[in-house]
């Protein structure tokens, strides 16, 4: 159901037509050199608005297009976040091009090339596994404060990952199974993208927050239980114990 509704969610908007279109332009709109990045920007500040109206549980999560000036600002911490997330398997991506290059065009060279892609293709999609999980609960918290250091909290990231893996994992499958919908629609999914991976992020981030706390309780009421005695057990009620030579 949270699949289907990340895909239905705009049209429920009176002026979803409009704000789509607008998305749309933006979208054709980046590849034009210098233009094109701002757009990006713009787009992806867009998104985080999104998010940040799922989470906060707005009726009507999609924004106006309104305020690019702020969009485009927002976006710009995300897509430099996206940078940096992605700098470490775009280095090895380089680096085996140029190993490529560097072999000869023979049979050996040919072997060589490929047991070293075999060896490196595993842990570098285990790095973007990992990579993608973080920068989701980056985007949350980075959607929940503006604040852009959101994104390179790594020990509070991977702590988050931690204890809520299996809510990770389920944003994981989902936002992949979108975007293979997503690739099914196209052209159309061009305009649909940011809403709809804006809306299976927010959702994330509601759902995460509300496990924070939960979890935030837990913890308190653990220690309240612990600060009775040394022991963590509740004195038991009822009259104290004599002590000396008190009678009853």
């Amino acid at each position: 159901m949270e699949l289907l509704r990340a895909f239905t969610y705009m049209f429920k908007d009176q002026h979803w037509l409009i704000k789509l279109a607008e998305t749309a332009l933006l979208v054709v709109l980046c590849p034009v050199p210098v233009i094109g990045l701002l757009c990006l920007c713009a787009l992806l500040g867009y998104l985080a608005e999104i998010i940040h109206n799922v989470s906060s549980d707005y009726p009507r999560p999609l924004p106006e297009w309104d305020h690019i000036g702020e969009d485009i600002g927002k976006g710009a911490h995300v897509l430099m976040a996206l940078a940096v997330y992605h700098l470490p398997p775009l280095i090895v991506v380089a680096l085996l091009y140029i190993l490529r290059e560097s072999l000869a065009v023979s049979l050996f060279g040919s072997i060589t090339f490929t047991g070293v892609l075999a060896a490196i293709m595993p842990f570098l999609l285990i790095y973007l596994i990992l990579a993608w999980a973080l920068l989701a609960i980056g985007l949350a918290n980075y959607a929940d404060t503006w604040d852009s250091s959101a994104f390179y909290q790594f020990n509070s990231l991977l702590r988050s990952l931690g204890n809520h893996g299996a809510l990770t994992l389920q944003w994981l499958v989902y936002s992949l199974a979108a975007s293979m919908i997503l690739l099914a629609l196209l052209p159309i999914a061009l305009f649909l993208f940011f809403p709809v991976q804006g809306y299976l992020t927010g959702n994330f981030g509601r759902r995460l927050r509300a496990a924070r706390m939960a979890l935030r309780d837990s913890h308190t009421n653990a220690e309240h239980v612990a600060a009775v005695n040394g022991f963590g057990f509740v004195a038991p009620e009822g009259p104290a114990p004599l002590q000396g030579n008190e009678t009853a």
